[in-house]
Formats: structure tokens, C-alpha cells, sequence
């Protein structure tokens, strides 16, 4: 940390508040704060703005909000609450819950005066329905689509979405014209609501520290055009900049070692842990720093992950370990899904990699990890990204899975039956038989399926296909510890003056859990509101 002001470096005075990235988090804190008079600076790391809240499909989970009830949703904090009970627990303050909850339906509807759409995503279901508070038919909503013609008259860039397939339902790529959606629609909506505010946002700017007097937070140091540079901000200072995803030497510290090069992770590179260093070198409490927000992933033939979210609750194909077994119900919540392969990679279950088995009905119905529906996986396979065989006999012998064979007859005989009595797929008021439902009405998916449980298909038309199953993670989930306003933390409870952080620079108060999509981004937004009121309110 800076403790001094330096003579060889330039000065700036012009801000009150300093907002260390641009992903949604950030942004609405900014926003917020500019709104209610502070002059505000926003810095990014990279040269376009968004983090990986732009890469996001930026479904919202904020329970009761005007778009749930207008659709005639029945809601309200306290019935939200008893569900984080029964999902977060007491692994996080039930105050840091409160304040969630009492913040988020809010920010969402402040959000809405200016100028920043959402709709209601009718029956996307909350992750964990079945427990008390649950919802089936969801809370969740997203940013309205927006034409691309909206981002030609912003000031900035919005990070580039990742490639289709790596992560959602297999519809048409909308390409360089098509609508933005999601991330993309959701920091466009805030780049333009913060330039009518007049805050500024610097892009290309790295933050390098944190500039302190004593024991409060005064400012930044960043890099300015290849110049260091100490910005003040005596309102306060916002970390917004994601988590340690793409740094090795922390997540070695205190990660798995499997994932200590952070290749799997589909957070963006700038994601190095920069604003949890410097809270850490000034003695913040930190906590949640083993845990991710976790995702099974497939590598592409490019070599980059891809989260595999529709291919689970399509009734495509079977999740088998090396040894061609089943080890988990394949619909299951992508972050419970995560945590699942650990403890069973910890109990001697050979799954990190595990194959994801499916057949050509599959590839040419339903697609697989951005390829189309009828798509040529010709150099799919060439790549070595999928395994092709003519029979499971023969793939199972090529992968080295020699209980595949037995495996699959026992699925087809479930897929016959329509009832998965191993691990429950597609049971009746499931998650992953909601959330079939809610993709088979996207464009180009087709619904129609003549097997007994639409959740559970054979594999019985060749060829046949093998991919492995990583753990990626959207990003990391601990960091610095903070209050119900966004404060940060030491570990006696006291709060650093000046310094405020969200998102995945926080600790999360979701705790190991998530509930329901867009329990990361939500919580960044929430917390960026409240702290900017706190700056302003100071």
C-alpha cells in the first residue's frame, strides 16, 4: 500500500470517488454515487469494459422485484429468507442476508429509472426448489435485448462475448448484427445510464494500490497511459475487479492444486486478485478463498472451457467417470455440481476429467457445446476435443472406460422406463425438468421427445461421442470480508475507512451456496448500492 504521497508521480484531485472495475458490480456503484452529486472515476484494467459480468447470460436473482410481481409471481423477503436459511445457512451472517434481500428488489427497481430494462424470465426456477422458500417457476430475471446499434453510441467498448456454446441453450449465434443480450445488454444499459450521469470510465488503466493516510483509504495508485499515477478519492474507494481467477501464486495458496493454473476458469484474465491484494496488505479479514462459483466445463477444440449448462438438462447423453460409471445426476445445479465432483474425486471417484457420453440422436436433436443441432463434428474429433466410435464398445475401449458398455444398457433401460433410480434425473418438480422446459421454448430447440420422462433419452444411434468434464468455475468466490453497506473488514470487525468492495473482490454472502441464477452478479450490484450510499452518506 501507499502510504505517502510521491514526488515523481502525477497527482490527480479531481474525483471523490474512485471505482476500481467496470464489470456490474462497479458500475452500478458508480452510477449510484454519481448520481446522488460525487464526481466519479471508473477504472478497468482492460481496454474494453464489462469483466465477466459481460460473458454472462446476467440472469438476475433478486427476489420480489417489480418484473416477478407484475408477472404474477408470489414473493416476498420473507419467504426469500427462509430459502437462504435452508441454502446458504448460517455459513454467512443472516445480516449480510437482510441486507441482500432488502437491497436487491430495490436496486433493480432504482435501476429502472434510469433507463436500464429488464423482463421477468418466466419459469426459470430457483436452483435448490425444493427447499422451504423455494420457487419452481423462479425469481429470476435478465437485461432486455438491445439492438447492436444502442453500444455505436456509447463512449466505450463492452467486453466481447465469449463464443456461443460456452455456455446456454444451442440457438442461432444472432452474429456481428443480432441483438445483444445478457452481460452484453446489461453493461451497455449501464455504460450509457453512467454517461448521462457525467461519471468518467477509464479503460486500459490498471489499479496498482491503495493510497492511504493513518488508517483511512484515500485514494488509488494506477497506471495511466505507461505513467503511475495517484488519483484521490476522499469519498471513498469501490473494488469492483473480479476475484484471483487467473492468478496461479494465489490460487495455489489457497485452492486446490488441481486448479492452481486457473485454465478452466471462464472469468475474464484480467481477473488476478488485484483489489484482494491490496485490502489484504492492509490488513482486511478475507474469507471464502478455497471456494469458486463453480461450473462443469468442457475444452473446446481451441482450448478454451466451455460451461456446460443446456447439455445437462437436454436428455442428450450420461456423465460417466474414468471408469465408464455413473457418479451424479447430470441436471444437477452447476455449482452444486461442482462441489459434488470434489467430494467424490476425495472419496477415490476417478471424475476430474469425467466423459460426457452422448450419441449422433443427440448431436444432430439437440447439439453440444456450441455445435448446432446437424452440425459435422469432423474436426471436433480430428482436434481430439470428442472421442467418435462406431459403438460404446469401441469408445469405451478408446477412453479407457471399461464399465461404459454395462453403464450405458443400464441407462437406456431407466430412459425406457422413464425413471432414474440411480440418481434421480428428470424426477417429477425437478430442477433440471424445469429448466428443460424453460430452453426447449428458445428458437431452433426441438421439444419433441417420444421416451416417457422428456429428462432422460437412450443412447442407442451411433456413432458415438465422448467429451471430458472439467471443473471450471465462473470465478472466485472469496475475498475481502465486509459489512451490510459494502464496508470493508479487519478481522476484529472493525471497518478500513474509505474502503468499500463487491462482487468477487468480496466475500461472498452466499456463503458455498447458489441459489439461484445470478447469485453472484446480484449481490455485486446490491452491495455497489449500498456502498455508494455509505461513501455518500459518510
Amino acid at each position: 500500500m501507499t502510504t505517502e504521497t510521491r514526488t515523481d508521480v502525477s497527482r490527480i484531485n479531481d474525483y471523490d470517488v474512485v471505482v476500481v472495475g467496470s464489470g456490474g458490480g462497479g458500475l452500478v456503484g458508480a452510477l449510484r454515487a454519481a448520481e446522488r452529486g460525487r464526481k466519479v472515476l471508473v477504472l478497468e484494467k482492460a481496454a474494453s469494459c464489462g469483466g465477466t459480468t459481460a460473458l454472462s447470460g446476467a440472469g438476475l436473482w433478486a427476489p420480489a422485484n417489480l418484473h416477478e410481481q407484475t408477472a404474477g409471481q408470489q414473493d416476498d423477503l420473507a419467504t426469500a429468507l427462509t430459502y437462504l436459511s435452508h441454502t446458504v445457512g448460517d455459513r454467512t451472517p443472516v445480516s449480510m442476508q437482510e441486507a441482500f434481500l432488502a437491497a436487491a428488489a430495490e436496486t433493480i427497481a432504482w435501476l429502472e429509472t434510469k433507463n436500464v430494462r429488464f423482463s421477468y424470465m418466466t419459469g426459470y426456477p430457483d436452483y435448490h426448489p425444493s427447499e422451504p422458500g423455494g420457487l419452481l417457476t423462479g425469481r429470476a430475471i435478465t437485461p432486455k435485448a438491445l439492438r447492436r446499434s444502442f453500444t455505436d453510441t456509447l463512449q466505450h467498448e463492452v467486453q466481447p462475448v465469449l463464443p456461443m456454446g460456452h455456455g446456454g441453450p444451442p440457438i442461432t449465434d444472432p452474429g456481428p448484427e443480432g441483438p445483444h443480450w445478457g452481460g452484453q445488454s446489461l453493461i451497455a444499459q449501464l455504460l450509457a445510464a453512467l454517461a448521462l450521469e457525467g461519471a468518467e470510465v477509464w479503460t486500459s488503466t490498471p489499479f496498482t494500490d491503495l493510497l492511504v493516510e493513518g488508517d483511512r483509504v484515500l485514494g488509488v495508485t494506477a497506471r495511466r497511459n505507461g505513467i503511475e499515477v495517484e488519483i484521490a478519492a476522499p469519498a471513498g474507494v469501490l473494488l469492483g475487479c473480479g476475484g484471483f481467477d487467473h492468478n496461479p501464486a494465489m490460487r495455489k495458496q489457497w485452492q486446490d492444486p488441481l486448479l492452481e493454473s486457473g485454465a478452466w476458469s471462464l472469468g475474464v484474465p484480467g481477473n488476478t486478485g488485484d483489489g484482494i491484494a491490496a485490502g489484504i496488505r492492509l490488513g482486511a479479514a478475507t474469507d471464502l478463498l478455497e471456494d469458486c462459483w463453480w461450473a462443469p466445463g468442457f475444452v473446446r477444440p481451441d482450448g478454451s472451457p466451455s460451461f456446460l449448462l443446456w447439455e445437462r438438462a437436454a436428455p442428450t447423453g450420461i456423465i460417466v467417470d474414468q471408469n465408464g460409471r455413473r457418479w451424479v445426476n447430470e441436471g444437477t445445479p452447476y455449482n452444486t455440481f461442482g462441489h459434488l465432483m470434489l467430494a467424490a474425486r476425495d472419496e477415490g471417484i476417478p471424475c476430474i476429467p469425467s466423459w460426457y457420453v452422448f450419441d449422433q440422436h443427440a448431436l444432430d436433436t439437440y447439439g453440444f457445446a456450441g455445435l448446432r443441432p446437424g452440425d459435422d463434428a469432423s474436426n471436433w474429433v480430428s482436434s481430439g476435443a470428442l472421442v467418435q466410435a462406431d459403438s460404446l464398445a469401441e469408445l469405451a475401449s478408446v477412453i479407457g472406460a471399461s464399465a461404459l458398455v454395462e453403464t450405458a444398457q443400464r441407462w437406456n433401460a431407466l430412459a425406457e422406463k422413464g425413471v432414474d433410480e440411480d440418481f434421480g434425473r428428470g424426477d417429477e418438480g425437478s430442477y433440471e425438468r424445469q429448466l428443460l422446459w424453460v430452453f426447449q421454448r428458445y428458437p431452433g430447440i426441438a421439444p419433441a421427445h417420444r421416451w416417457p420422462n422428456p429428462s432422460l433419452a437412450p443412447l442407442s444411434q451411433g456413432p458415438f461421442y465422448a467429451g471430458r468434464v472439467v471443473l471450471s468455475d465462473l470465478g472466485t468466490k472469496g475475498g475481502l470480508v465486509c459489512d451490510e453497506h459494502g464496508r470493508v473488514t479487519r478481522p476484529d470487525g472493525s471497518t478500513i475507512p474509505g474502503l468499500y468492495a463487491c462482487g468477487n473482490t468480496m466475500a461472498s454472502m452466499m456463503g458455498h451456496a447458489y441459489p439461484g441464477p445470478g447469485a453472484c452478479i446480484t449481490p455485486a450490484m446490491a452491495f455497489a448500492w449500498l456502498a455508494a450510499d455509505a461513501m455518500v452518506s459518510a
